[in-house]
């Protein structure tokens, strides 16, 4: 009976397509330790995937959904740290203290730049005064070392000392500004549920499921942004048969196309039991709004039969698709994270024993009958300072 070859004599072809099923950054720099032939096969890897961030009571693990969901790493998190989202590169936006000290940091490399806390309502001519702002979500326009780089985020803030808060709004910002702008017009009162860069355009998504695109420049010798409005896309009301408690909304840039992810729940107490994806069609007809520059196009949101080979990551700011076939083994699905706490608008105003951000509805959903949420990261309850995060590659 003739020796089994050696691991070593496989051909770069044969180690390339062992390599192709262990998609894993970290798990491949192991195999490349084995031998010179194994590190010639590791040519192009698929996309590395988003990592999850799952925070406890002063300590986030780093959890690999291409490594079956292992601890890649973990560390110590600072008194106050609160996750906004994140973006390509391994950048992670910050609040070091709940509601203030925005910051975006990357970890692996350079320092922390610092964010605006202050905000200036612009729409508003006569308000010359800033107010602090708490940052929920927020996404760049190119990465930050470019030189023309702007931010969109979704803020609230209290623009009067004895009134109430504003519902979720949009604002932008440089890279090195020490104050952002609200240039949300004050004809639109819906709150804004996620925001993404596609096509030049920062597109923020509506609780009434419109969408408003805008693409802003700023005086070069001064602080005030102008900010020029293209489209503001109205969709078509449409049956949605929520016969659920809608748990989110997400935007997400897929082959070229905007969708809408809407996830569900059977009640706002119980765990997301299902999604929903659309894209848009038209536009039709557009509509001079009257009272303002804005210039109205109608559309309606139509929905997917399948996934078609994507895989979704969803969260605010954040979402991504991937191609399905890239990962050899792996299924069409949608990832998704605990952020309830989006709607909460007073817990970041709480105190560290009080503050209760849930961590446990974490997983994975695939079409087909029930039940078809995999929670596979392990339990977790609630974290007194973040709700779990997505981190970009």
């Amino acid at each position: 009976m003739a020796a089994p070859s050696s691991w070593a004599n496989l051909s770069p072809k044969e180690v390339s397509e062992i390599a192709r099923r262990v998609p894993c950054e970290g798990d491949r720099a192991h195999m490349a330790f084995v031998c010179r032939s194994w590190r010639a096969g590791l040519a192009a890897p698929p996309p590395p995937l988003p990592r999850l961030l799952l925070p406890s009571d002063g300590f986030t693990r780093v959890y690999c959904i291409l490594s079956g969901c292992s601890v890649h790493r973990g560390y110590q998190d600072p008194v106050g740290l609160r996750y906004l989202g994140s973006c390509d590169g391994g950048y992670l936006f910050l609040a070091m203290e709940q509601t203030s000290r925005h910051r975006l940091v990357n970890l692996h490399r350079e320092g922390p730049r610092i964010l605006p806390d202050v905000v200036c309502p612009s729409y508003d001519p006569s308000v010359k005064h800033v107010q602090n702002m708490v940052v929920l979500a927020s996404v760049l326009s190119s990465p930050p070392d470019d030189p023309g780089c702007v931010a969109a985020g979704i803020v609230t803030y209290q623009r009067d000392t004895d009134g109430p808060r504003q519902r979720r709004r949009y604002a932008f910002w440089r890279m090195g500004d020490q104050v952002a702008y609200d240039a949300m017009p004050p004809t639109r009162n819906d709150a804004v549920e996620d925001v993404v860069f596609h096509d030049g355009f920062f597109s923020f998504l509506t609780d009434e499921e419109d969408i408003m695109a805008c693409s802003p420049e700023f005086y070069q010798d001064g602080d005030d942004p102008l900010s020029l409005w293209a489209t503001l896309r109205c969709f078509e009301p449409r049956d949605r048969g929520h016969d659920v408690f809608v748990r989110a909304r997400y935007l997400v840039v897929s082959r070229g196309e905007l969708l809408m992810v809407v996830r569900f729940a059977p009640d706002p107490e119980l765990p997301t039991s299902a999604f929903k994806v659309f894209n848009a069609v038209g536009p039709h007809l557009p509509e001079e709004d009257g009272n303002s520059s804005l210039v109205w196009y109608r559309y309606s949101w139509s929905e997917l039969d399948s996934l078609g080979g994507r895989m979704l990551f969803v969260g605010r700011g954040c979402s991504r698709s991937y191609e399905t076939a890239d990962y050899p083994g792996s299924k069409d699905g949608i990832y998704f994270v605990d952020d309830r706490s989006f709607y909460d608008e007073q817990i970041m105003f709480r105190g560290v024993d009080e503050r209760q951000y849930p961590c446990s509805d974490t997983g994975k959903w695939t079409q087909g009958p029930p039940p078809n949420v995999e929670r596979f990261f392990p339990e977790q309850g609630p974290s007194n300072h973040s709700s779990p995060a997505w981190l970009l590659p």
